[in-house]
């Protein structure tokens, strides 16, 4: 811009007031220009352009322009990296605009103009308000004066604001606004907190305006966001009350959006300073309560659904932060009385009864698809759950059961009956610790009751309680005294009984199905599952799990022919494609009701074992019907076909897989001999479900991989003519790479890409081109899913890897441990192919449920496997029938152990004199090579000891001719080795313990108020969680050397003063004592 034309906009007022109107027009070439020409006058002429915004806030009589004004001017005075804003004006307008800031402040009459002009005080005041004044500043010496004063580069601002706050004939506006200033500069105005306390809760009391209210309420919220010290929050506590008052008065006069705003900073003073509420708790706890109830509104109605959210979140953020305090004030029955009832109206509300709510067949059994239940409802569902974790348990559950008999007892509204079983499914959760036998049998009464409600919604909300009630309280609740389980199972079989109608549709039979499902999976639980609900222990402490089964069995077994009937008539529909009966592959999509259906017969082949034989020869074959129906289906294929939808795949995928699980656990509870008539069919179906492009994140992989388990802890030997379909996949998933990688690399990787984001963009998309194609190589892109990440802690670092081919490596290591456990020397001709597999799995030792089966199985293959070698069991055709097949096969293996033991030689790269002897020993470098350049974690010595004891069980199973005498000297340089490591890894704890005693020593005199105390709280935590964990390092290492010490023993009973020599060594090295001695002398200075 030149001179000339700035001269023109600043020669009179009314230029300037025309570039500013030009900058509200409505044609966007007039306004850009405009813009245009203030930003280049702000930049070139900063004095002139604040005066005249200044002249024309205070002048013009339109408020578009004064608000415009304001909104100018804070960007003038705002200070910033690219600007120097406040700085760059001369010191003479600086005055000027903090004068006729707060002149117009005090002359505004229009209340979103002077909220602008408090929004540029307030930009103002954070950068000035800490200044010393230039007088104060220019003084030096004289008398010493008493406490000095806080600094104030305002103080005109300060007088304003006592003038405005409590001055006779404010204008509601330049109150407010003030108001607003004060909220926006609490941390500035923090040393004059006390001051402005009485003034600002004077101006909560009434006739002050509402607006006014709501902005003294929201800078008390401010002060106490900034004050720490109880002195100083203490003024503030009347102001609560205040707000309360002000609440009243919104709501008496109707204004709910005021009500509204009153509640919002309500819960942020709780959320800020509770315990501040501790003498209101009486008061305002019920008052809230009373407001989100059903009856706080004009006419006795209920209030908008955000004021009483509002509300209750008031009551549940003291309760969250100050559980106690406020249970001490309303007493704990009381409150949990009070705010479960006022929750079951929240539940009830938010109930729509449309009367289509069961027409749908396909509708699924899931809360979050159900459209009927609203915000309301669920809001009301998710502060039960708040509630129920921060309140006392018992006062909780009496709360909830007692209103829940009382309401299940009111006929005039089925949503109440509704809500009370809702409510109850959501809190039993958090209170199942104080549920005892009474409880117990109180439950299973209440659930039978709703059961046979004439309301299909209130038999439906029982039938999601009871599942997750089950799961939650089982098996006590299913095995307590009284016969409350068998009503249970004897009201849900007969729900399933009932014809199809209004009163018992599709929809609510599928939710029965999935309760029976929780009902049994709760009989199954294992016994640490069970320890874990204290209801368990206290309605069957003496139960072991036998006993247990039997009790669940003879629970069941009763009610087999009644749930027969109607399970087994849905899994005929389905299996004549009687579900979503469309064109094409979408008559294979069942109707819920068919597929939890599958999912019954499943557990109760589970609950009942053999007692389930009956209905076997009934059950086996329409489950295989409806597997046949389905096996064929791929997911991906088929939507991308446009077959079906994504949905829709997912649907004929649960039931593939629901169908799989159904079969193989009815044989194994049917028996060997019954499932064998199966087995051809079964095998056939198997082959069409074990595609081998099946991803790791269908849904059918880690089920079709763990079938096998079942079938051979079934069949035994007789599983063989399984293996040919379904040890491929086993071979496949248990050798994938789990992409293990540690997190502190992926950080570092990240850092680096971060810093590398300001190349060139052509380098970078040529980089990432280069990136996918290895990707792709290596099968890491699964990384590119975050939701496919696990996350493991190994040797005190945390790694991730890929979560489901992580569940489908462990799910395949446990059926190969099945099969070679089951199987015995008939395992002979696939030994190869699973040693193979083992051997993979071996090095994934940081995931113990991956290498654990590994090792378990290592010993026993071997075993077999010889057995059946030595016996002639193998045909002399057979590949694995040759001494060197039985060669290859124990070097894979031993391989896999020694170079865990020998890690760090192994693992050391070929370079150098000590890698390349390293890597020349054994060549086993590749075996720990990942993909991608990853590398394994160091084994720890727990991991080395695993490994030592798998390798004297393969010493003992073994003929002393098989090994040759390179793999024995490899084996004792694995032993010495990991001996090393262990002694190292001591050595290393005892330096880090002996700084830690030294930086606790220099730090002793620091903490004189209790901090000893906390350092022993720490260290019992400390050891608390070491041994939640496990074993220690220390167990580890002494654990190792027992191992190492056992594998000599059993080198040296094979080949006696061969390997003497050898064992010395071994044995030398393994004196943790000499070594640590040897080091500690360097600790001071003095080299060994």
């Amino acid at each position: 811009m030149s001179s000339a034309q700035i001269q023109v906009i600043l020669s009179s007022p009314q230029s300037f007031a025309g570039l500013i109107g030009q900058t509200l027009s409505t044609d966007n070439a007039t306004r850009k220009s405009a813009e245009d020409l203030y930003s280049s006058l702000r930049k070139q002429r900063p004095d002139a352009c604040a005066t005249n915004l200044l002249q024309l806030l205070r002048t013009s009589s339109e408020v578009v322009v004064r608000s415009t004004c304001a909104v100018f001017l804070r960007k003038v005075v705002k200070s910033g990296a690219k600007e120097a804003g406040w700085e760059q004006l001369s010191k003479s307008t600086q005055a000027v605009v903090k004068r006729e800031l707060l002149a117009a402040l005090a002359a505004e009459v229009d209340r979103n103009a002077a909220k602008q002009v408090a929004a540029v005080v307030i930009e103002l005041g954070e950068q000035v308000m800490d200044e010393a004044p230039a007088a104060a500043s220019a003084k030096r010496g004289g008398r010493k004066k008493g406490p000095a004063q806080p600094k104030c580069g305002w103080p005109e601002l300060l007088a304003g604001l006592q003038s405005w706050l409590q001055g006779a004939g404010v204008s509601a506006v330049t109150r407010e606004a003030a108001l607003k200033v004060v909220a926006g500069l609490a941390l500035e105005l923090r040393a004059w907190a006390a001051q402005l306390a009485p003034v600002i809760t004077a101006c909560l009391a009434p006739p002050v305006d509402l607006a006014v209210q709501v902005a003294a309420l929201a800078a008390v919220s401010a002060f106490l966001e900034v004050l720490r010290k109880p002195a100083e929050l203490r003024p503030y506590q009347a102001a609560l009350a205040g707000g309360l008052v002000s609440l009243q008065a919104a709501l008496a006069a109707g204004n709910t959006d005021v009500a509204e705003e009153l509640l919002v900073v309500l819960v942020q003073t709780a959320e800020r300073e509770p315990a501040l509420w501790q003498p209101h708790v009486r008061t305002a706890v019920p008052g809230m309560l009373a407001l989100a109830g059903p009856a706080a509104g004009p006419g006795g109605g209920a209030l908008p659904d955000d004021l009483r959210k509002l509300a209750a979140e008031f009551v549940l953020t003291l309760v969250d932060i100050k559980p106690q305090m406020v249970q001490s004030e309303m007493g704990a029955g009381p409150l949990a009385a009070q705010l479960v009832s006022c929750l079951a109206h929240f539940l009830t509300s938010g109930v729509e009864d449309d009367p289509a709510w069961g027409d749908d067949p396909m509708a699924y059994p899931d809360m979050d698809d159900d459209e009927t239940l609203g915000e309301l409802h669920r809001h009301g569902l998710e502060c039960a759950t708040r509630a129920a974790d921060a309140l006392d348990s018992g006062a909780v559950l009496r709360a909830v059961v007692d209103m829940t008999g009382a309401w299940a007892a009111d006929a005039s509204d089925w949503r109440r009956r509704h809500a009370v079983m809702m409510c109850l499914s959501q809190v039993v959760g958090s209170v199942k610790d104080v549920v005892g036998p009474a409880e117990l049998a109180s439950l299973a009464g209440l659930l039978v009751g709703a059961l046979a409600d004439p309301h299909p919604r209130v038999r439906w909300a029982a039938c999601h309680s009871l599942g997750v009630l089950c799961g939650e309280l089982g098996p006590g609740l299913q095995l307590a005294p009284g016969g409350g389980g068998g009503a249970m199972l004897g009201a849900l079989a007969g729900l399933l009984a009932e014809p199809e109608g209004p009163a018992c549709p599709q929809r609510l039979k599928a939710t029965a199905c999935r309760a029976l499902v929780g009902f049994l999976e709760g009989l199954d639980a294992e016994p640490e599952e069970a320890a874990e609900a204290p209801a368990a222990a206290a309605a069957a402490p003496a139960l072991s799990e036998e006993q247990r089964k039997a009790a669940a069995a003879a629970l069941v077994a009763p009610h087999l022919q009644p749930l027969a009937g109607p399970l087994l008539a849905a899994v005929d529909r389905c299996a004549a494609g009687e579900g979503g009966s469309l064109a094409g592959g979408r008559a294979l999509v069942p109707t819920p009701t068919q597929e939890f259906s599958v999912d019954v017969l499943c557990r109760l082949a589970c609950a009942l074992g053999s007692a389930f034989g009956p209905l076997y020869p009934v059950a086996m074959p329409r489950v295989l019907a409806v597997l046949g129906r389905c096996a064929a289906f791929h997911g991906p294929t088929a939507t991308a076909a446009g077959a079906v939808t994504e949905d829709e795949a997912t649907a004929i995928v649960r039931v593939q897989v629901g169908a799989l699980e159904c079969a193989v656990f009815m044989a194994r509870a049917a028996g060997a001999a019954a499932a064998t008539e199966h087995l051809p069919a079964l095998a056939q179906l198997l082959g069409a479900l074990c595609r081998p492009d099946i991803a790791s994140s269908s849904p059918l992989l880690v089920p079709l991989l763990a079938a096998v388990e079942p079938l051979a802890a079934c069949l035994g030997p007789a599983v063989a003519p399984v293996l040919p379909t379904v040890l491929p996949l086993l071979a496949q998933w248990a050798a994938r790479d789990v992409g293990l990688e540690s997190l502190e690399d992926s950080d570092d990787e990240e850092a680096e890409d971060a810093d590398g984001e300001d190349g060139a963009a052509a380098d970078g998309a040529a980089d990432a081109d280069v990136d996918d194609d290895d990707d792709d190589d290596d099968g890491s892109e699964e990384f590119r899913d975050d939701s496919d990440v696990a996350f493991v802690s190994y040797g005190g670092a945390d790694y991730r890897c890929v979560a489901s081919v992580a569940a489908a490596k462990a799910a395949a290591a446990s059926a190969l441990e099945e099969l070679v456990e089951r199987m015995g020397p008939a395992v002979a001709p696939q030994a190869p192919a699973l040693a193979e597999a083992l051997a993979a799995c071996l090095l994934d030792y940081p995931l113990e449920d991956v290498a654990g089966p590994a090792r378990a199985a290592a010993p026993k293959l071997l075993r077999a496997y010889l057995g059946a070698l030595g016996a002639g069991g193998l045909p002399p055709s057979e590949p694995a029938a040759s001494p060197a097949a039985a060669q290859a096969l124990l070097l894979r293996l031993w391989q896999a152990v020694t170079a865990v033991l020998n890690f760090e030689a192994v693992a050391a790269p070929a370079a150098g004199a000590e890698g390349a002897a390293g890597a020349g020993a054994g060549g086993l470098g590749p075996l720990l090579a990942l993909p991608g350049g990853l590398k394994r974690p160091t084994p720890t010595s727990a991991t080395r000891a695993d490994m030592a004891e798998l390798l004297a069980a393969m010493v003992d199973c073994v003929e002393g001719s098989m090994l040759q005498q390179q793999w024995v000297a490899d084996a004792f340089a694995a032993l010495q080795a990991a001996t090393r490591a262990a002694a190292l890894e001591a050595n290393v704890e005892q330096f880090a313990g002996a700084d830690s005693d030294d930086e606790e020593e220099e730090d002793g005199d620091k903490g004189m108020d209790g901090s000893e105390d906390v350092d022993e709280e720490s260290e019992r935590s400390e050891e608390e969680s070491e041994e939640e964990a496990g074993e220690t390092p220390a167990a580890a290492r002494e654990r190792l050397r027992n191992q190492v010490a056992a594998c000599v023993s059993a080198f040296s009973r094979k080949y006696g003063d061969a390997v003497a020599a050898l064992a010395q060594q071994v044995l030398a090295a393994a004196q943790p004592d000499q070594q640590a001695a040897a080091l500690l002398s360097v600790r001071g200075g003095v080299v060994a």
